[in-house]
């Protein structure tokens, strides 16, 4: 390398070299200018991951609180669900926004992400549904934790609840590869019918609670059983509004 550094130098002037270094930085950054125009990166990949991360924090939220009502649970439990939900609506959800708009934007002016353009429309369709799922998440799991502390030891199973929300979370997984491969239409379909029929389970299974506590047949009282129906009330309201959303239609 030093004799290439002495050579070049005794062979060209100052001015010289200056010039020729000049115009090789003119070429190099024509050269670059023009591969990022002909060229440019593609962020459909990256889109794509990142609307994966956010249905699989949203699916793995709930799963791990359908996994957890199915045994007795405590504070212990639902500070953790409440902690992962709200990491999912406050990053996750943002990171795909950002992701996905940078994206729409590769499609726009990448001439190789063009017919990604129906990607796209899947996923701006998709987006405002799994920001507003994230919210129910975070809420569902905001309930638990309260219901827990007002219960304030361990809380019986609530088995009915725990499929259901486990159903719920595989529902959220089958759109995501419907949204993403653009196929699994059935598989997205029977998902939601065992979602409709864990959630009629459910409300059967709390009727019959209900009932045993007001015949006296359980050690269940009224203001424990008034603290049971609100929550159950509850977390049904904030299931069906995701489910709604996971039944709109998706652009083919």
């Amino acid at each position: 390398i030093s004799v290439l550094v002495v050579l070049s130098a005794a062979s060209l002037s100052p001015t010289a070299s200056g010039w020729h270094r000049a115009v090789d930085t003119v070429l190099g950054a024509i050269v670059g200018v023009v591969i990022s125009l002909a060229l440019p990166t593609s962020r459909v990949v990256e889109a794509r991951q990142a609307l994966q991360h956010l249905t699989d924090g949203l699916s793995s939220s709930l799963m791990a609180m359908g996994s957890g009502l199915q045994h007795k649970w405590s504070t212990d439990q639902t500070e953790e669900w409440r902690r992962t939900a709200r990491t999912v609506r406050e990053r996750l959800v943002g990171e795909a926004s950002t992701a996905i708009e940078g994206g729409r934007d590769s499609v726009r002016w990448n001439v190789r992400d063009r017919p990604q353009n129906e990607l796209f429309e899947r996923l701006d369709a998709v987006l405002p549904r799994l920001e507003r799922a994230a919210i129910g998440v975070s809420v569902i799991s905001r309930g638990l934790d309260d219901h827990a502390r007002l219960s304030g030891s361990t809380h019986e199973p609530m088995g009915s609840m725990g499929a259901l929300l486990t159903a719920l979370g595989e529902s959220i997984q089958a759109l995501a590869v419907r949204v993403v491969g653009g196929a699994g239409t059935e598989d997205f379909e029977r998902s939601l019918d065992d979602v409709r029929e864990r959630r009629v389970r459910c409300v059967g299974g709390a009727s019959r609670r209900a009932r045993s506590a007001v015949a006296g047949d359980g050690d269940t009282g009224p203001e424990s059983l008034e603290g049971e129906w609100l929550n159950y009330a509850a977390l049904l309201v904030q299931v069906d509004r995701i489910v709604a959303d996971l039944c709109a239609p998706v652009p083919a």
